[in-house]
């Protein structure tokens, strides 16, 4: 998620540290570049038992983090002895993240890409949320840190309840874009993004995201979708790091028990799901939103009110 680079007071925070997997001294680090979902690799390849803990699996993000004005730089002591870059296919190869990382990296150290998830088409009134609320439950994200500009209508226009809600439903079905489209596009960047890695996660997508609940947001995973990333990664790390393909799929199996990313997954609209073919998608599909449980109609109601009462 984006964070607001002009921030006046940058949130002061030890030093950045996010590893898994070996701690002994003998532990080389295999580092992870990426997005959020960076993180959640790293922490199933960790799950890989037969590595013996002879790696640390440690982050690297390529996006700052909130209040801040770059990314998190990775401390002196989690980049010694570096056998293995895993790093994320990004748009912008110029990233001043990855740049500032690179110098730091020993010559030639292998370098595996692997691209990213993502599903623009499932939220096509997705926005910056604008709305600026002092929240002390939540000090870093916001309640709802995903805006929808249709929603922020409504809310402008002054609705609450059942109106706002009906209101809502009305004006995105006359503005609903031409999904047909969208996913195309989606479709062209997965298999893009395939085309630049050496990992590929096109052909998982398009043959799961109709029938299981893979997205979460239009970044964000469930548990499966990350183990079969780290599935994948690991099979071309393997002459690098070792381990067995057999070992791997139950690690992973058992990992993917652990739930997936992120506390909440953004509710998906009624034409959406019929224009998407979602067959997993219900009328009644109560969505995870940090604390709470709630339909798609109930989330957007709250949404349009910056509901705070939860």
């Amino acid at each position: 998620m984006p964070a607001d680079d002009n921030a006046p007071d940058a949130v002061q925070r030890p030093p950045f540290a996010l590893a898994f997997g070996g701690r002994s001294a003998r532990a080389r680090t295999v580092l992870v570049y990426g997005n959020c979902q960076a993180p959640y690799l790293a922490q199933m390849l960790a799950s890989l038992d037969d590595l013996n803990d002879d790696y640390r699996f440690v982050v690297a993000l390529n996006h700052v983090l909130p209040g801040d004005a770059v990314a998190p730089a990775i401390a002196d002591e989690d980049l010694k002895d570096v056998v293995l870059l895993l790093r994320q296919f990004e748009d912008h190869q110029a990233n001043p993240a990855f740049t500032a990382l690179a110098a730091r990296l020993p010559a030639r150290c292998p370098v595996i890409r692997y691209p990213s998830f993502a599903l623009l088409s499932a939220w096509p009134f997705e926005c910056p949320e604008p709305r600026e609320r002092h929240d002390p439950a939540f000090p870093l994200w916001k309640r709802y840190p995903l805006g929808d500009m249709l929603g922020l209508q409504i809310a402008q226009a002054g609705l609450t309840g059942s109106m706002a809600v009906a209101a809502y439903m009305d004006l995105s079905e006359r503005k609903m874009p031409d999904l047909r489209v969208r996913l195309q596009r989606d479709v062209d960047r997965m298999r893009r993004y395939d085309a630049h890695s050496d990992v590929q996660l096109a052909d998982y997508v398009l043959d799961h995201f109709r029938d299981e609940h893979l997205f979460w947001t239009s970044g964000h995973l469930s548990a499966p979708a990350v183990a079969e990333l780290a599935r994948r990664v690991a099979e071309h790390a393997r002459p690098v790091l070792g381990g067995s393909a057999a070992r791997a799929e139950a690690c992973l199996a058992a990992a993917s028990i652990n739930g997936g990313m992120g506390t909440h997954q953004h509710p998906i609209h009624p034409l959406v799901a019929e224009a998407l073919e979602l067959r997993f998608w219900r009328m009644d599909l109560a969505y995870r939103w940090h604390t709470q449980q709630w339909t798609y109609y109930e989330y957007i109601q709250r949404y349009i009110e910056y509901d705070t009462s939860w």
